[in-house]
Formats: C-alpha cells, sequence, structure tokens
C-alpha cells in the first residue's frame, strides 16, 4: 500500500510538472510579447496577449489547485494541453492572417514550433500514449491549418533556396518536414512512455515484492520472535522434563534390577510349567487311547447287544408259538372231557340197559319157572340173557371205572395245560420285559457311543490344547531368555540415558539462554 501511494504520487508530480512548464512558457510569452512589441502588429500583440492571459487563467487555476487542493484530475490536465496547443494554433492563425511578408515569418518561426514539440513532451508526462498520439495530431492540424491560412493569405511556397527565404515566400517541404517530425516526436515520447510505464510496472513489481518481501519479513520477525519465546518456554519445559526424566530413569534403573530377578524366576516358573503341561499331554495321550479302546468295546456291546435283541425276539416269536400251542393244547383237553362226559352218559346208558336186562331176565326166569317144561328154553335164554346183562353191567362199571380214571387224567392235563399256559404267558410277559430291558440297554450303548464320541472329540481339542499350550510354554521360555536379554540391555540403555539426560541438561541450559538472547533481539 505504501508503494502504491509513492507510485500515485509519482503519477501525480505530471500534471503539477506539466503546469510550471506552462508557467515557464507563459512567462517566456509575456517576456516575447514585451521585446517584440514594437515589431508586432497590433493585431499580432493583441492575439499574443489575450492568448497567454487565457493560459494565465488555467495556469493559476492548476496551481491553486495543486497547492491547495486535490489537485488536477488526469482529464482535466489533458483538456488543458488541448487548450495549450488550440490557443497557440488561434494566435499562429491570427498572425498569419494580416500581411503576407509577416505571415511567412510566422511559419518559418523556430519558436513556435518549438512550442508544439513542447506540448508534444510534456503530454508524455501524464505516461498515457493515447493521448501523446492524440496531442501529436492535434498540433500537426493546428501547423497545417496555419500553413493553409498563411497560404490563403498570400504567402507563396517555393523549393527554391534562395527565394524560399525572402520575405513572403516559404518552402513547403519545411512545413511538411515539420510536421512529420511532430509525428516523429510523437512516436518517440510514446516509445519513451511505453519504457517508463514497463519501468513503472517491473518497479511496481519489484515495490510490491519488497512489500511482501517486508510484510514476510515483519511475520518472520513476529514468528521468530513467537518462536524464541515458544523456545524459551519450552526450553522451560525440556528442562524440567530433563530433570523428572533423570529422576525417573534414576529410579528405573533400580526397577529393571527387580525386574531382571523377577524375569529370573518368571522363567524357571514357566520351565516349570512347561514341564508340568508336558506331563499333562502325555497323560491326555495315554486317556485318549483308553477311550479308544472304551469306544471299540462299547461298539463291540453293542454289535452283540443288536444280536442278542435279534435272539431275543426269535425266542419271543417262539414263545408266542408255545402259548399258541399250549392254548390249542387246553382246547383239545377240554374238548376230550367234554367227550369222555358224554362217554360217561353213554355208559350209564348201557348200564341203564343192563339194569333192565337183568330185570328182563328175572323176569324171563319167572315166566320160565312158571312154565315149567316149556319154559326151559326161554329159560336158557333168561340165562344167557342174565348173563350178558352181568357182563354188560361189568364192562359197564369197567368204563365207568375207565372214564372216571381218564377224566381225572384229562382234568389234571387241563390243570397242567392251563398251568402251562400262564407260565408261558408269564414267560411271554418276562421276554417282553426283556427285550424292552434290552432295547434301552441298547439305546443306552448308543447314547454311551454318542459320549464316549464326544468325549474323545473333548480329549482330541484337549490333547490339541495341551499342545499349543507346550508349544506356547516353549516360546514363552525362549521369550523370558530375550527378555532378559533385552532387559540386560535396556539397564545398560538406561545408564547410557542418564548419562545422555545429564548431557541434555546442560545442552538445554545453553538453549535457555540463546532462547533469552534472541527473545530480546526481537
Amino acid at each position: 500500500m505504501e508503494t502504491r501511494s509513492e507510485t500515485e504520487k509519482i503519477l501525480g508530480q505530471g500534471p503539477i510538472t506539466i503546469n510550471r512548464i506552462r508557467l515557464g512558457l507563459t512567462i517566456l510569452y509575456f517576456l516575447s510579447i514585451a521585446m517584440g512589441y514594437k515589431r508586432s502588429t497590433f493585431l499580432q500583440n493583441t492575439l499574443y496577449i489575450i492568448g497567454t492571459s487565457v493560459m494565465v487563467l488555467y495556469v493559476t487555476y492548476s496551481f491553486l489547485k495543486n497547492r491547495f487542493g486535490t489537485g488536477v484530475s488526469p482529464l482535466l490536465a489533458k483538456v488543458f494541453i488541448i487548450v495549450d496547443v488550440f490557443v497557440l494554433c488561434l494566435v499562429m492563425v491570427g498572425a498569419t492572417s494580416e500581411d503576407v511578408k509577416l505571415s511567412s515569418n510566422i511559419i518559418k518561426q523556430v519558436v513556435l514550433y518549438t512550442i508544439n514539440v513542447i506540448y508534444i513532451i510534456y503530454a508524455g508526462l501524464l505516461l498515457s500514449p493515447r493521448f501523446v498520439y492524440m496531442v501529436g495530431f492535434s498540433t500537426v492540424l493546428a501547423q497545417t491549418l496555419v500553413v493553409v491560412n498563411a497560404a490563403h493569405t498570400g504567402v507563396m511556397f517555393s523549393e527554391d533556396s534562395q527565394l524560399s527565404i525572402t520575405p513572403g515566400y516559404a518552402s513547403m517541404s519545411e512545413q511538411i518536414t515539420k510536421m512529420l517530425f511532430l509525428f516523429t516526436v510523437s512516436f518517440i515520447v510514446v516509445a519513451v512512455i511505453k519504457i517508463f510505464i514497463r519501468l513503472k510496472n517491473v518497479e511496481e513489481e519489484k515495490s510490491q515484492a519488497m512489500e511482501k518481501s517486508r510484510i514476510d519479513l515483519e511475520e518472520g520477525k513476529i514468528r521468530m520472535t513467537e518462536s524464541a519465546v515458544s523456545l524459551r518456554e519450552n526450553s522451560k519445559k525440556l528442562k524440567d522434563f530433563s530433570e523428572d526424566l533423570s529422576e525417573v530413569v534414576s529410579s528405573h534403573a533400580a526397577s529393571f534390577e527387580q525386574i531382571s530377578s523377577t524375569m529370573e524366576e518368571f522363567s524357571a516358573q514357566t520351565e516349570q510349567s512347561a514341564n508340568k503341561v508336558y506331563d499333562q499331554f502325555g497323560k491326555i495321550e495315554n486317556l485318549l487311547g483308553e477311550s479308544r479302546n472304551l469306544n471299540t468295546l462299547i461298539d463291540r456291546i453293542s454289535g452283540h447287544s443288536s444280536d442278542l435283541d435279534k435272539n431275543m425276539e426269535i425266542v419271543l416269536d417262539a414263545g408266542k408259538a408255545v402259548s399258541q400251542f399250549v392254548d390249542g393244547l387246553r382246547t383239545s383237553l377240554e374238548s376230550l372231557g367234554s367227550s369222555f362226559r358224554s362217554v360217561g352218559e353213554v355208559n350209564q346208558i348201557m348200564s341203564d340197559v343192563a339194569d333192565r336186562t337183568n330185570l328182563l331176565s328175572l323176569n324171563a326166569s319167572i315166566e320160565a319157572a312158571r312154565a315149567g317144561v316149556a319154559g326151559r328154553g326161554f329159560a336158557v335164554v333168561a340165562t344167557e340173557v342174565s348173563k350178558l346183562a352181568e357182563s354188560s353191567s361189568e364192562n359197564a362199571d369197567r368204563i365207568s371205572k375207565i372214564i372216571n380214571e381218564s377224566t381225572k387224567y384229562v382234568q389234571d392235563g387241563q390243570k397242567s395245560a392251563h398251568t402251562a399256559s400262564e407260565k408261558v404267558r408269564e414267560q411271554d410277559n418276562l421276554f417282553l420285559n426283556f427285550l424292552e430291558s434290552f432295547k434301552q440297554l441298547n439305546q443306552l450303548l448308543n447314547e454311551q457311543k454318542i459320549v464316549n464320541d464326544r468325549f474323545l472329540n473333548s480329549l482330541a481339542s484337549l490333547r490339541n490344547l495341551s499342545s499349543d499350550i507346550e508349544t506356547a510354554s516353549k516360546e514363552q521360555s525362549v521369550g523370558a531368555s530375550a527378555i532378559m536379554t533385552s532387559v540386560s540391555s535396556l539397564q545398560s540403555s538406561m545408564e547410557s540415558l542418564l548419562h545422555k539426560s545429564e548431557m541434555l541438561s546442560e545442552t538445554i541450559k545453553t538453549l535457555e539462554m540463546e532462547a533469552q538472547i534472541l527473545a530480546s533481539q526481537g
């Protein structure tokens, strides 16, 4: 911002410088009017005085504006330069309108021509190439109007060197050269302006870079001051930390000795645990082998139980057949008893027949006795019938006795068959209970087999776990040895760290002093 203000001040000096040059030209104009007053005509002097007076007005305005105000704006400064060219053009046109000789002297006059060059040059102080071109074109146009007006007044143009210097004559090539020179001056001034503008831009870039560098430097200085303060604070904290570290390291050195002894005990316990785990692993291996034998035995028992179950079913089927046979025998004996009862009834009928036959024989004997000799044959028949009746009665008694004995035997057989049937039924029930027990036993054996399989799986898992524990114990033992080595190395490192901590404390003191010096310089 400060560099930009300086650039704006430099650009603001353009209108002020132009006004100062214009003031100088005004003074020169008045001096020139005073010195050439007698040589000039009244019209020329009047035009000179009017033009110069007009210049005095805006010179005074610009001076007051620059001195006590905010300064002349660039636009107004450009307007005043155009007015300069216009006033000079009017003065020269008026001067070339009265007399031919005077007109030829006016267009040949170097001073008036040089004033146009001055206008082009100080137009460049506004650093506007387009405006310089416009002023150059305006001066050429004004010079053309003056030459045309002089020609209209009667000035003759000739390229003869002797004639062209004669009053009333002028050289056209000289006038054209002057106009071209004005264009050339405009181009030169524009080129210089562009160089100045590039230099200004470069200078502004440098100024901006310097301003940025200054700001960065200020910020860096602030950061450096803050860093110095922070460094001093951190050095104090680091010093406190170093002291605490020294105390901690000292206490840890003793702790590491205790850790070392503890690790030795831990290593011994780890080795002892590894041996116990190894023994446990061996016992689990033996138990696993016995469990496998038990599983094989259970499989064999289960097979025999299945065979026995099948045999029991066969025996049960045979028992059912025997029971059916005994039931049939009992039924047959009952039928036989019924038949014997029927035979008894027949025997009773035969006994009745014998009794009646005997009675008939008795009656026949009685009738034969009554008949006497005539009834002897009938008596023989009666005797035979009586014998037959007696024989039938005896046979009936024998048959009755046999039937009674057979009936008794049949009844005993029925009782035995009934008893056998009940025993067979009891045997069937026992076989059914026995078969159910065998089924339950077979089911229990299957469950025992499942449990044993689970037990085997658990033992296998326990074996794997014991193997892992054994491996871990070995690794732990190796790790404990490594830890012992590390503890020993760490103990040595702690002693070295304690020494370096003391060196760090000395370095921190030096750093704290340097931070204080840096903070005081900031």
